[in-house]
Order: structure tokens, then sequence, then C-alpha cells
């Protein structure tokens, strides 16, 4: 238990155990190792599974993420002074201080830079930020969806103007690329470069359904949102695969029937049917089929390039790994 679910010195679990579980806990440290030798296809591993080397176990030099609030480092806070996650008590676990993540303490991206020995990614908004070992480019409250596509659809929400869709996203990655780490090198030798970084591409997508949820869009009409999402989060990928990304890692949504937010802010949702752990069953089947339509969107990408490695985070089953495991999880500083 505790020997096979300790990774680099550090201790289970960590908020998700996304790709792993040993020995009945849930831990994050080896669910990235796991990550680390799918991604890397017969690429030399540095360090053991024990943790004894100085190295990285993956040898990945840089981490691109995209994404929203869950991966965001700290862009809001530049985009909106007046944001809530630049205020008490955000940060107070870890930084003690706000620093722009929308969490008490550390982000699944940070994790991810521990375990591979990297330094935490700053915000691509932080102009002065050191970021030769990758950038973060996350937003909180983003879609994946252009505002455009909700205007037509009279979908409106507060402070919707701090929207930074994937498709703004990736155009600050290639200004990043074009001033910053390629801008001396020729196409050929960027590729090569980010073909030595790790991209993590979300969690992007929830917010393309909350804010149609938060105006009144009923689930049926929520439904038809899937398949535009999906397609924009395959362009997302196949455009960072164009730029030269090799190893690519794709997340799932949550259990959205589970969130305390679809409880709370809508009456109408009451009467729908509940699973075991009271969530909402209808929008936890919402979110099912659209992982269902992005793993299948995903796996034409991987025979589109069968030289790139694309990996599907499983966010909603770790999520209801944890709800079924709980009595026999205990608690753990996080």
């Amino acid at each position: 238990g505790e020997e096979c679910c300790t990774f680099f010195g550090y201790s289970p679990p960590i908020f998700l155990g996304l790709f792993c579980c040993c020995g009945g806990v849930v831990s994050s440290r080896i669910g990235i190792a796991i990550v680390c030798l799918h991604l890397l296809q017969g690429h030399a591993i540095l360090d053991t599974i024990s943790g004894q080397g100085q190295g990285s176990f993956c040898p990945f030099e840089a981490i691109y993420q995209f994404g929203d609030s869950i991966s965001d480092t700290g862009n809001i806070d530049f985009i909106n002074h007046q944001g809530k996650c630049s205020k008490d008590p955000f940060g107070e676990t870890y930084f003690r201080h706000p620093v722009g993540r929308c969490s008490d303490g550390l982000l699944m991206v940070d994790y991810f830079a521990q375990a591979l020995r990297l330094p935490f990614l700053f915000p691509y908004q932080n102009k002065s930020a050191y970021t030769s070992h990758g950038v973060d480019f996350a937003v909180a409250g983003s879609t994946a969806l252009d505002l455009s596509f909700f205007k037509e659809r009279n979908v409106t929400w507060p402070n919707s103007e701090y929207n930074r869709p994937i498709s703004m996203q990736l155009n600050w990655f290639q200004e990043h690329l074009n001033n910053s780490v390629c801008k001396t090198l020729t196409p050929s030798e960027c590729a090569t470069k980010l073909s030595k970084a790790l991209f993590l591409m979300g969690e992007i997508g929830f917010n393309d359904f909350n804010w149609p949820f938060n105006s009144g869009t009923k689930i049926e009409g929520l439904a038809t949102y899937i398949p535009p999402v999906v397609q924009a989060i395959s362009g997302a990928v196949k455009e960072v695969i164009r730029q030269g990304a090799v190893r690519i890692v794709v997340s799932g949504l949550f259990p959205m029937g589970c969130v305390p937010f679809y409880h709370r802010n809508a009456t109408y949702v009451t009467k729908e049917p509940k699973d075991e752990f009271q969530c909402l069953k209808p929008y936890n089947d919402l979110a099912s089929n659209y992982n269902k339509n992005l793993q299948e969107a995903l796996s034409l990408l991987g025979k589109e390039f069968p030289n790139v490695v694309i990996l599907y985070a499983d966010y909603y089953n770790a999520f209801m790994s944890l709800l079924r495991r709980a009595p026999s999880l205990g608690e753990f500083p996080i």
C-alpha cells in the first residue's frame, strides 16, 4: 500500500488518482509514472519508481498547459484584477497567500511539474516570468468554444469578457513560440524542441456546459453542445501536433451531476433522478456521453498521427472512485 503509492518521496494521495490505484489508496504520483511510461514509448526512464535517482523519471524539458480554472496558475489574476481567485482564502495551504490559483493549494499541473522535477509553470500573462520550462495558458472560467458560439444562442454570463477560449490560448502559444522559445530556431528545430515537452490539454469543456446551464438551458439543449465542444478540443490537439507536440494528455469531464453548484443554483433540477451518491444522474450521463465522444475523437487522431502519443485522463471515473472508496480512504492532507 504505502510503499506502492509513494513516489519520489511524496506521500499519497493527491487530489485525484487519474491513472492508477494502489492497494485501495489513490495515488496521482504513481499515475504520473504510468503516464510517463505510456508517453515515452521506448525512451529511457532516468529514475526508478523507488525514487532513488536524482534526475527526472520522465525526460521532459517543459510543460505546456491549456485549460480553465482546474489548471490556471494565475492568468485570471492578470486579466481580472478583481477576480475571486486573487483573494483570501485561495492559496492559504501551500503558498500562504493568494497567487491566482483557484485553489487553496496546488493544482494538478503543479504536481506534474514536481514529479517531473520542473519548476511550477508561470501564467502566460506574467510577461516577466521565466518560461524555458513551459507556460500555463489556462484561464479560469474559459470555454473550449468561442464566445460568438454562445452569443448566437443567447447564452450570456457575468464576466464573460474575461473568457479566453481554447482558440485564444492557442494564439498565445503561437506568440510564445514566435517571441520566446522558438524565436531563433528554424521550424524544424522548433518542432524538435517541442517534441521534448509534455502538453496538457484541459480540463476544458466544463464551462461550455456550465454557463448555458446557469443561463437556464435544459439538459436536452446541453446535449447538443457535445459535438462542437469535442470538435474544438480535437482541433486544438491537432494544432499543437502541427507545431511539433508528440506527447499529449487530454482530460475528460468530471461527473457534472456531483458538482454542488448544479444542486444549489437551479430549482428545476430538484426532481431529477439521483444516483447512490445523490449526484444528478442526467448530468452525469451527459458528462459520460461527452467523455465517450471525446475518446472516440482522440482515437481517430491517434490513427491520423500514429507517431504521436495521446493519452486520455479519466477525471470522471477517478472522481467516482473516490466517492466509492471514501469510507476506506480515510483523511490525508492534500
